[in-house]
């Protein structure tokens, strides 16, 4: 009786919402001239999900291919009005050395007030990558690089890093590889006015006990709480979702084994987290002896609840099947997603939850100022502002082709 009570509640929250109107803008296409130089060629790298953060002004940042121009790739800034060069392959970062790259997954992170924190390889420096800050009028400047001093981790040489979250105080979060003598640990730390802080490591007691066993990308909010994906070594959960606040101890958010709102429990959560300044999180989960596989689900202090499952109804009908690896949350607790659909009128759909239930926003086969949205790409996400523009990539085809273009969808009342 309480699982079923429980699946009710959770589904009156997943109920269709009386849709807002959303304006389509292009933020970038295939095709069009680069400020690097050239034109842009492609968003992505391989097969990976493309990440596009959107912020409360409307910029967009976005990581781009190029074609015809001196440098191969670049990390760009498009406003409404124009598209700046944030970083491209071959500028000169002082002390740092030359950007040779964006890494195998290029991922940049925006705050409010435009600052891009990205990852880049480099040659002719001290270090071989690093994570660095760019403005559209500010040079990138390094954060951290490889070889520089573990704080935190006696011994410890940070050897590689990657995933930077970025808040709107200039503070990145990242994953580290850290070298001490023969082993390799993995940490998380934060960069806040020019230092390192270690925030927590492999081999660290955990608050479900044993220790954690590795990490996902860090979230990190306006109040420095940061939030993480990890593995548990030894504990009486595998894994689940964390969140530490500057100066306090690690917190368990949900973990492995914990009942669902769904019923069931939880047995796999996603990698990436979304975490927003009431430290709320949002991720994707599957579940096992539930009413439902899986779903989309938010967890804060108080709780975790469901946004939307597999199996439940869809806005404009059909039924959730399967939904994108990374959600993104808002401000206000709204989270954005995408999912597939079975017997709707559109296959594919980017999806909304507002408070009076989950809308859906721009779906596939709809026409847009880029063209007729064919597909969201291989593995699609999405990124969120505080305004609720949602941004997100599309394709020509549902294959592995890649995302010819970018675009953001807009609340018409905004």
């Amino acid at each position: 009786m309480r699982v079923a009570t429980a699946l009710a509640c959770a589904l009156l929250l997943a109920a269709p919402a009386r849709a807002e109107e959303y304006r389509l803008r292009v933020v970038a296409k295939v095709g069009e001239p680069s400020p690097a130089g050239g034109s842009f060629d492609r968003f992505s790298v391989e097969s990976l999900p493309i990440v596009a953060p959107v912020n409360g002004r409307g910029e967009v940042a976005f990581f781009a291919k190029l074609a015809r121009a001196a440098a191969g790739e670049g990390l760009f800034l498009a406003s409404r009005a124009r598209i700046v060069k944030i970083a491209a392959e071959g500028d000169r970062v002082v002390r740092a050395g030359t950007i040779t790259g964006f890494g195998r997954h290029p991922v940049p992170t925006l705050n409010e007030a435009g600052s891009v924190a990205f990852h880049a390889t480099l040659t002719g420096g001290g270090g071989l990558e690093g994570i660095f800050i760019g403005a559209a009028r500010r040079a990138p400047r390094a954060i951290a690089v490889s070889g520089q001093v573990a704080t935190g981790l006696p011994s410890g040489m940070i050897a590689a890093l990657e995933a930077p979250a970025l808040n709107d105080r200039d503070e990145v979060a990242f994953l580290a590889t850290v070298q001490r003598g023969r082993e390799t640990i993995d940490a998380v730390y934060v960069a806040s006015r020019g230092r390192l802080r270690k925030a927590v490591a492999q081999g660290d007691p955990t608050p479900v006990g044993g220790s954690f066993g590795g990490f996902g990308p860090p979230s990190l909010n306006n109040r420095g709480v940061v939030a993480f994906a990890a593995i548990v070594e030894g504990g009486r959960s595998l894994g689940g979702l964390f969140s530490l606040a500057p100066g306090g101890g690690t917190r368990k958010l949900v973990g492995t084994g914990d009942d669902s709102p769904v019923g069931g429990y939880f047995a796999k959560f996603s990698d990436r987290v979304s975490l927003n300044d009431a430290n709320q999180v949002a991720f994707h989960a599957l579940v096992n002896n539930g009413a439902s596989p899986g779903g989309i689900f938010a967890a804060a202090d108080g709780g975790t609840t469901l946004i939307a499952a597999i199996g439940t109804d869809a806005p404009g009908g059909g039924r959730f099947a399967t939904f994108g690896l990374w959600p993104a949350l808002a401000g206000e607790g709204r989270v954005a997603f995408v999912a597939a659909v079975n017997e709707g009128s559109a296959p594919v759909g980017i999806f909304l939850s507002r408070p009076a239930g989950v809308e859906r926003v721009v779906s596939t086969g709809q026409p847009s100022p880029a063209g007729l949205i064919a597909s969201f790409g291989l593995y699609p996400s999405v990124s969120i502002s505080r305004t609720h523009a949602i941004a997100f990539p599309v394709a020509p085809t549902a294959g592995t082709s890649g995302a010819d273009a970018i675009l953001v969808a807009e609340p018409s009342g905004r």
